[in-house]
């Protein structure tokens, strides 16, 4: 099964848009079945889900839900919680971009394609772990990043 994907922007932002946030859906649905080929991680739960909704916050929000679920109350790029449930800091986006001269939108992006990674079963708290992730993570990030209409 492929689930339905929604974005929700739950921060004022100067730069993240409904409309950019829309285009950003579609093409992480065109995206996910390619996700679902690669092999699955221990922790795979993306098949089985009708619906993954992605919430896009403020480093004051991810913090907070940060301390409540993984008992650590600083800002963080995403998270992932197993019933589909991903939350990525635009605040966090913009300022990593900035300090590594990144684009950040295709950071955000990043961040929503990492959610979904870790959906499929991988998990990032090892180096191993982490390399296995990115190295399915970041092809899907620079095939269809320059998708979305800027």
């Amino acid at each position: 099964m492929i689930p339905n994907i929604e974005i929700y922007l739950n921060t004022e932002s100067s730069w993240v848009t409904e409309a950019w946030l829309e285009a950003c859906r579609n093409t992480l649905q065109q995206m996910l079945p390619q996700l679902l080929q690669a092999p699955k991680g221990p922790d795979h739960v993306l098949s089985e889900l009708d619906m993954v909704e992605i919430s896009v916050v403020d480093d004051e929000t991810i913090a907070d839900i940060h301390g409540k679920f993984l008992d650590d109350p600083t800002p963080t790029d995403a998270i992932t919680f197993t019933y589909g449930e991903i939350i990525v800091s635009c605040d966090t986006a913009e300022s990593y971009a900035r300090q590594h001269d990144l684009n950040r939108e295709e950071e955000l992006f990043r961040y929503m394609v990492h959610g979904l990674t870790h959906l499929h079963g991988y998990l990032d708290y090892q180096p191993e772990d982490r390399e296995a992730l990115f190295a399915v993570q970041e092809p899907l990030v620079k095939q269809y990043f320059p998708m979305i209409a800027h």
